[in-house]
Order: structure tokens, then sequence, then C-alpha cells
């Protein structure tokens, strides 16, 4: 494929890298700077605030305390000099002091504002002894001024709560009037106005300085970012060049390295990666040389493969074959030896040798008890090795499903006694009869009953349901409420030889009875599978064809 291809498959309109990375890193300084301005100027607006009405409450409080004498006795002289001394500072704008009447007394003003005189009436009416704040805008011509209102009422001690006792004689005491005696007096309020014109202005000033010191910290900043970019993008677009060369086949491109950092290593890489290129280019037209060698052989050598694989196919077989017929032959010969062993030992537990003590019945108990446990186990080597062999043949009738299953736990009542088990039969007629070996589903319903007899503790309960299914087919499960099956070990529970490790070793078998009972309900036609849940017992259930399905 061209160069020229390979170009035009690239989107006509794109943001390249270096673009991408100006335009994020412009808008993080943006923000960031943007950001703490902002949060510069509002702190310093409301230290300016803060800082204005302190001045406000202090003036206001120093001129109320001095100004009390001169409240008492009109004297408009002291008063005067006390508002000169507070309109000297710029932030005053004026200052009022009204009498406890209501009345003006005297006032000065710097722009001809003065506040309402609603603020002063209410502080005499409210009896109240805290500053009281009022922000307010007074306009003049074409100018507004923002203004806070600071405003105090002076009281005789200047304590709202320090009542003024006035002794009169009983005779003139008129009850039917307000008891004034414990009214606080009061001798006027004092008012001064302050201005935010001066903190307007120096927060305009730091405002713009602080603009003119963003705006150039973030050009310093974009500045700095795009030379950056161009010094990281350039070799890149160099290397995107020298790639798309690559690409087109020519393997001679060789870049130069102008940097020490991650791109310069990049650069070093990339240049190492053309050299390995060339030698795997060689390695590949020798290698296409071999490769036709070895094609002009490969199919005298794969049917010499395949041949050696038949033979060993053949020979897996026959080993196969020899050991399913070792199994058989030995099996079939222990049977013998272990039928007359058996005859003996339950000769002499007849007491036919002569009486046996306690000790010596019981050993033999347990001598039988494991020659029948070897013999089952011969018997299952027998059956599994006819199954694998496909020698096991079936001698299909009707049978009566119900009939049968009530046989086997009959033969198993003493067992179940043993253990104090009970046995619960559940049949749902109508039960139609079976086409199966009586014989191999009687092995069947052995195997299933007996394990859960086995697993189930003393006290347990075992559960044999049959019941017939809508599909022409008979489904029996038995229940137990033994430890369970862990769900990691149900796919393997008829796997040939699989014992489960969660079952007590002293229960377990030889691994073969559940594949026998598998193999030969398949056998049948139908399927077997378990469901379990661990502690609170298995349930194992299989299906056989009725017996109309083969008239």
């Amino acid at each position: 494929m061209s160069h020229s291809t390979n170009e035009s498959r690239l989107p006509s309109k794109f943001l390249g890298l270096s673009t991408k990375f100006v335009l994020f890193i412009s808008l993080v300084i943006i923000a960031v700077c943007s950001g703490l301005s902002l949060y510069f100027i509002r702190q310093q607006s409301d230290a300016m605030r803060q800082a204005l009405l302190e001045t406000g409450l202090l003036l206001v409080k120093n001129l109320a305390h001095n100004s009390r004498y001169g409240l008492i006795a009109r004297d408009l002289v002291l008063l005067d000099q006390l508002i000169n001394g507070v309109m000297d500072i710029d932030e005053s704008v004026y200052v009022v002091f009204t009498g406890p009447d209501g009345e003006r007394l005297t006032a000065k003003s710097k722009a001809n504002v003065y506040p309402d005189h609603i603020i002063a009436e209410s502080l005499i009416r409210s009896s109240a002894t805290e500053v009281t704040i009022t922000p307010f805008t007074a306009d003049q011509g074409r100018r507004r001024h923002h203004l806070y209102d600071f405003a105090i009422t002076i009281y005789r001690g200047n304590e709202r709560n320090s009542p003024i006792f006035f002794f009169e004689s009983e005779e003139s005491a008129d009850e039917s009037q307000p008891d004034v005696r414990r009214q606080p007096l009061i001798y006027g309020v004092v008012q001064v106005g302050l201005s935010e014109e001066k903190m307007n202005q120096a927060l305009n000033t730091m405002i713009g300085n602080v603009t003119f010191i963003t705006l150039t910290v973030i050009l310093a900043g974009i500045v700095a970012t795009v030379l950056l970019t161009r010094r990281i993008t350039t070799p890149l677009k160099t290397l995107v060049a020298s790639a798309r060369r690559i690409a087109a086949g020519d393997l001679t491109v060789s870049v130069a390295s102008t940097t020490r950092d991650e791109v310069g290593q990049l650069t070093t890489v990339f240049n190492q990666m053309i050299e390995a290129l060339c030698e795997r280019d060689a390695q590949v037209k020798q290698a296409y040389g071999e490769l036709e060698d070895l094609n002009q052989s490969l199919e005298q050598r794969v049917r010499q493969r395949t041949s050696e694989l038949q033979a060993a196919n053949e020979k897996l077989k026959e080993l196969d074959r020899l050991k399913s017929t070792f199994v058989s032959v030995v099996s079939h010969e222990l049977r013998t030896p272990m039928t007359s062993i058996k005859g003996y030992v339950e000769n002499l537990l007849d007491g036919l040798a002569g009486a046996l003590t306690e000790k010596q019945t019981h050993t033999l108990e347990r001598v039988k008890h494991n020659i029948d446990r070897l013999t089952r186990m011969i018997n299952e080597l027998l059956d599994l090795s006819k199954i694998e062999a496909g020698r096991l043949e079936l001698q299909l009738a009707p049978i009566n499903i119900a009939d049968l299953v009530e046989d086997v736990i009959e033969n198993y009542q003493a067992a179940a006694r043993q253990k104090s088990l009970t046995v619960r039969l559940l049949l749902s007629p109508p039960l139609p009869p079976v086409r199966a070996d009586s014989d191999k589903l009687h092995r069947v319903l052995i195997n299933l009953i007996h394990n859960a007899i086995k697993f189930t503790p003393e006290g347990g309960e075992i559960r044999i349901e049959v019941t017939a299914r809508a599909n022409d087919f008979v489904e029996v499960s038995v229940s137990d409420t033994g430890p369970g099956i862990p769900s990691n070990e149900l796919d393997k529970i008829f796997d040939t030889f699989y014992r489960s490790q969660s079952a007590p070793v002293e229960a377990r078998g030889a691994g073969l009875g559940l594949t026998i009972a598998k193999n030969l309900v398949e056998l049948h036609g139908g399927v077997m599978w378990v469901e379990s849940t661990v502690g609170k017992g298995s349930r194992f259930s299989f299906t056989i064809p009725v017996a109309r399905l083969y008239s």
C-alpha cells in the first residue's frame, strides 16, 4: 500500500496532540489563576468590609462614651468638637446626636447626607443597648452613596439594666399611672455614618492589579506551554513520518536523537526497532527458503507420523482390552475363594466348629463384613468390565416398578432400624409398567438405597419417590438427610473410581457403584442425575422408559 494511501485513511479534520496539550494546559492555567484571583479578591473585600464595620463600632462607642456629659448638659459646643474629631476620618460621612424626645440636637455631614430619623426613634422606643448597624443607599444628584449607619442609645451609666429610682412619698404615688421608677434614663442617641467609597476605590485598585497579574501569568503560562509542546511534538512528528515510510516498506530510515529525555529515549528505541526489523526481514527470507525445503518432505513425514499414531492407537486399544480382560479374569477367579471363605466364616459363626467367645464372634463378624464388602467390589469390577467391553446384555421385560422398589426397601429395613432411620415410600399412581431388566434395575436401586442408608446419620429420614412423567418415562428418586455433596464434586460423583473427599473414610467405597448404576440406567434408555445441598442431604434420581414404548 502506498504512502499516499496511508495518509488518505486519516480524518481530514482532527485535533493534533500539540493542540490538545496546549488547550488542556491553558484551560487549567486559566481556571487555577482565575479561581485564585477571585478567591483573593473575595477575601480582601470581606476583610475591608469587616475593618470598616469594626471602625464604625469603635467610633460610635467612643463617641457615645465621650458625649454622655455633653448630652446631659446640652453642651452643643462640646458635641460639635466631638463631631469634628470623628469627621476628620476619611470614611466618616455624618454624625448625628438625637435627644431622648426624638429631636435632633446637632448634626454634621460631608455630603449633606443624613440618616432617616426613624432609626433613632426606633432605638428610643425599643430601649436597645447594643450598636445597631443599618446599611442604606443615599442619592445625591448623580452620585449614589453606599453607607453604614452605626447607632447606639446612651443611658445613664451606659447600662440599660441600671434602674433609676425616684424617691416619692406614698401620697404622691399615683397607682393608676405606669411605674416609671424602674425605667432606664435615656440621654439620647448618637449615629455615625461611614461610606464604602474609599474601600471601593482601594478594592478597585486591587482588582485592577490582580487582574493584570493574573492575565500576565496566564499569557506566560500559555507561551511556556506552546514552547514545551513544540519541543515534545516536533520529534514525535518526525517519528510519525519515519513510521509511515517503514510501513511503506522502506527500512533504510533513521531518526536522529536531539534530546536525552523520554522522547530522545523513544527515538533511540525506534532506531533499534528499525535495526531489529532489518534483521527480522533477513531472517524471514531465510526462513522462507528453509520452509520451501521442508515442504518437499512434509507430506512424507506426515504419513510416517500418521502411521506411527495409528500403531500407537492400536497398541493402546489392545492394552485396554488386555486390562479389561485381566480385571474380568481376576475378579471372576476371586469370586470362588471369596465365596468359600464367606461360607467358612458363616459356619464358624453358626457354631459348627464349636462354641465361640464374644471376642471371637465380634472378630468373625468384622471378617464377614469385610468379605461382603470385598465381594461387592469384585462384582462391581466384573459389571464394569462387561459394560466397558460391551458384553453386558439386558433381559428386557415389563416390570412393576412399585413392587421392585418395595422389595428392595424390605431387604434394607433391618439396616435402617439399626440406625433408627425412617424410610418413606411415596408412590404417585397410576404407575405404568416399565420395560427393564429386573436384575439390573434391582442393582441400581440397591446401590442408591444402600448409599442413602450409609451416609444418613442416626435418626435421619430416607424418601423414595416414584412418579410417572408425561414424556412416557417413570422417575425414581432417593433422597436422604445426610451431609450432602459439595457443589464442586457434583460433576465428578459419577466418574469411575471417584470417592468424595467430604465423606468419612470408613464410608468410602471403591468409587464404582454410582458409575455402574448410571451406565445401567443409560443402557435402559434413561438418565441419572444428582441434586445436593451441603448440610441438608442429597437427592439421586433416574428415569426408566415405560413398557409401551417397546410394544
